[in-house]
């Protein structure tokens, strides 16, 4: 899909994703849609199932100038995506472009590149301008007959309509949220919290939901950890997610885990499992100093929030970083750690002077597998060095 040339002047070319949406790294896979779709390219998300990933099914559509469109499993799919073919294949307006036309600040117009029009289905676009000087909105783009669409509606600003401005915050934080999935920034979390703030509405960073981190124990003062099954999506089997032979594969009444984190399995180099008999015949185990590599190019400068243990723990983990040739600067980043994981990873892009993308994302995905020491609680400020 992304490695689908620019469509022809002129034209366009559609691409339909269909899919349930099963998957846990939605980010990143609308991260690189919305870096590599190539001009001319429209997506179009199709969704079928009874728990379809709706979030990133209009997410991927709004990336990608498209629609979605979801349909359940036990619903009569003809009609539905027949009417969902004719629909893309016949926009009423394609390529619009708004420019303003006055006097004063240009206006804050939302989305940034507007989706194509079809039939029986709005576009709504939304704007401020903070001087509130009247002008002219000028639309333009391609009618479905091939003819330059042109057109000038003139704005005046009379009264106040607050239902008109909340929509306006709501379009500016998911604007700015889509610009973010490849990686969250400190400007853009503080301008997405006081968008929000100041239009009274809930965002990612000023609405949360609740989770107890409260322990039981048991009437003996023991602690037990216990696993709370989930069910299935209706329509979903059991073999369709873990295979065929997963059933028999099942340990001690346990369901099978996801593959362990990195730093796991580093120092397991091998060993054997089988039945009958002892579970394991034989384990040679290496500690992580004898398998860690030589990379000496991140230097960690600074770690608040960790005590000296932690930190030599990080840097370990941040030695098995492959970074690219011919990069250097540095690069600070905040997160939270509980229980062992790390939160919500954020670039403080006021002062980092390395922006390389892939750099960047390396080192987010090796913080987030990092298994932090359990002693290590609370906001951590991370400042690191990358050397040439």
């Amino acid at each position: 899909m992304l490695n689908l040339p620019a469509a022809p002047a002129g034209r366009l070319r559609s691409i339909v994703l269909l899919t349930d949406g099963y998957i846990g790294n939605e980010n990143e896979i609308i991260a690189r849609v919305k870096q590599g779709l190539k001009p001319g390219n429209r997506l179009y998300s199709f969704g079928v199932g009874s728990s379809v990933n709706r979030f990133l099914l209009n997410s991927l559509a709004e990336v990608g100038r498209g629609t979605s469109q979801v349909i359940r499993q036990d619903e009569p799919t003809q009609k539905v995506a027949a009417e969902f073919s004719r629909k893309i294949n016949n926009p009423v307006l394609t390529n619009i472009q708004i420019s303003w036309e006055g006097s004063g600040v240009r206006p804050e117009i939302y989305p940034a590149a507007a989706p194509d029009l079809f039939a029986e289905q709005p576009l709504a676009i939304l704007g401020r301008k903070g001087d509130r000087a009247n002008g002219n909105l000028r639309i333009t783009g391609m009618t479905a007959g091939d003819r330059r669409y042109d057109r000038v509606i003139g704005v005046n600003f009379n009264g106040d309509n607050q239902a008109i401005a909340q929509l306006w915050g709501r379009a500016r934080i998911k604007e700015l949220t889509n610009q973010m999935f490849g990686g969250e920034t400190k400007t853009g979390v503080a301008a997405v919290t006081k968008t929000a703030l100041a239009y009274r509405l809930l965002s990612p960073y000023t609405a949360f939901v609740a989770v107890s981190e409260e322990v039981r124990v048991n009437p003996d003062g023991t602690r037990q950890r216990v696993q709370v099954p989930v069910e299935l999506p209706e329509g979903v089997s059991y073999e369709g997610i873990y295979g065929t032979g997963a059933r028999g594969n099942q340990v001690g009444g346990q369901l099978p885990s996801s593959p362990p984190a990195r730093g796991a399995t580093r120092g397991m180099t091998s060993a054997r499992v089988a039945a009958p008999g002892p579970l394991v015949q034989s384990a040679q185990f290496e500690s992580d100093d004898e398998l860690a590599p030589e990379n000496n190019r991140i230097e960690v400068i600074s770690a608040s929030g960790l005590d000296a243990g932690a930190r030599d723990s990080l840097t370990r983990e941040l030695g098995w970083v492959d970074l690219p040739s011919g990069v250097s600067g540095e690069i600070v980043f905040e997160f939270r750690v509980s229980n062992g994981r790390v939160g919500r990873i954020i670039l403080d892009d006021t002062v980092s002077t390395l922006q390389a993308k892939a750099v960047l994302d390396e080192i987010r995905q090796t913080l987030a597998i990092w298994n932090a020491p359990r002693s290590v609680s609370g906001n951590v400020r991370l400042k690191l060095r990358i050397k040439l």
